[in-house]
């Protein structure tokens, strides 16, 4: 369990009133790609598929190589792939994709012992911290001609958690994936938005020299997309599409004593966009953030662990997933310390169903923007069939801005 969720308590800046040359408009995504057929089956989006097993971001990127190397639309995580017909051959595959793509190398033998995507998943993760590449940025396509998408996971997600997102670009554009600094190899981490934004903006840079720049993040990913944005437009050069999916701002959320985000409008009354619903008696309604049962003992300590560990982020290798939990709380942390500006470029916006800040958004995007409803949750606006919606909705907008390549011919 983590020690915070998606967002935390704070205010927003006055300057954050809504401008009234904002030019803001809410839909949901079949009303975004209206009137623009068959954009989900252009070029470069695969036919659908399901979502890989598993909900490790590991075990998903494993799945989905090993279905890609076995030609195959979909895997178990826990079938033995190395044993189908031709699973060995496709496990050397395996072993030259991770190697030229991702930088890390592993014998064969030791692809083929880990039998499934599951067991491969493990091996991989254990050997990232070794990769011979990039720290932070992580390429989740090959090269391809369109103008590259820079992608922003959410806090204390590698960014391999992207490929299934990525992977709808492949034959359009480059995506990469730029996760926090010392998440995967020791180093010190950012202790702000604004740092992270920094060294982000300074490796982009590194990789595209002039804009439009195409950026897009996901959660807290969202916020450290949205200062890149703000600095690289400051700094002279054009965005041109900031995407940010299921973001929330500071102060839009608080935590409960158990640990749990409950939105502002929740704690204080009805959904703001929707004022005729009336909070469920046996679920999030109104309440106070301090309401709820004593915490015992043993959360009490697990609190307190979370909170010594996070100075330790980066710096010491802790086992496993153990690593991705510490800078999720350390992203929660810099949420609650992030005050963002308003930013006057080109943006959508999706918004899962149970997300309330619409009119927080307004107050901050000052410029062209296009706020969209996602009919689910926080954690599956990434999964299909949502993601679809959402890639649909993206590849439009990314045909719409101009001196950007499509990719495709467009």
């Amino acid at each position: 369990m983590s020690l915070l969720g998606t967002s935390a308590a704070g205010r927003l800046p006055d300057s954050l009133s809504p401008s009234p040359d904002s030019t803001v408009d809410v839909t949901t995504p079949a009303e975004a790609t209206a009137g623009v057929a068959g954009s989900a089956g252009s070029v470069g989006d695969p036919a659908p598929a399901a979502d890989p097993a598993g909900d490790g971001p590991y075990e998903m990127a494993a799945t989905l190589l090993w279905a890609r190397v076995l030609g195959m639309t979909a895997i178990d995580p826990h079938d033995d792939a190395a044993g189908t017909p031709g699973g060995v051959a496709a496990a050397g595959e395996l072993a030259a994709i991770l190697r030229d793509e991702f930088g890390v190398v592993l014998p064969v033998a030791e692809i083929v012992a880990a039998r499934t995507p599951a067991g491969f998943a493990a091996v991989w993760a254990a050997h990232q911290g070794e990769a011979d590449r990039h720290p932070t940025v992580v390429p989740l396509t090959a090269a391809a001609p369109g103008t590259p998408l820079f992608c922003f996971p959410e806090a204390g997600a590698p960014a391999i958690a992207l490929l299934p997102f990525a992977r709808h670009f492949a034959a359009e554009r480059r995506v990469y994936g730029l996760q926090a600094h010392a998440l995967e190899q020791r180093g010190i981490p950012d202790w702000s938005v604004a740092a992270a934004a920094r060294r982000h903006v300074a490796e982009l840079r590194l990789l595209q020299p002039t804009g439009p720049y195409l950026l897009m993040g996901h959660s807290f990913g969202g916020l450290i997309a949205l200062e890149v944005a703000r600095l690289l437009r400051r700094a002279g050069h054009e965005v041109g599409l900031l995407a940010l999916i299921d973001t929330y701002l500071p102060g839009t959320a608080r935590l409960t004593r158990t640990g749990a985000i409950i939105p502002t409008s929740q704690l204080e009354g009805p959904h703001p966009d929707r004022p005729g619903d009336v909070p469920r008696s046996d679920g999030p309604g109104p309440l106070a953030a301090d309401d709820g049962p004593a915490l015992s003992p043993r959360v009490v300590a697990d609190r307190l662990r979370q909170l010594a560990e996070l100075p330790l982020a980066g710096v010491v290798r802790f086992r496993g997933t153990h690593r991705y939990d510490i800078f999720h709380n350390q992203g929660r942390i810099l949420t609650m310390a992030y005050r963002p500006h308003t930013y006057t470029g080109r943006t959508v916006v999706w918004l899962a169903d149970d997300h309330d800040e619409i009119e927080a958004w307004r107050g901050v995007l000052a410029g062209p923007a296009s706020i969209r409803r996602i009919p689910g949750d926080h954690r599956t606006v990434l999964r299909q069939p949502l993601l679809a919606e959402v890639v649909a909705g993206l590849r439009v907008d990314l045909a719409a801005v101009p001196g950007v390549d499509t990719g495709n011919g467009g």
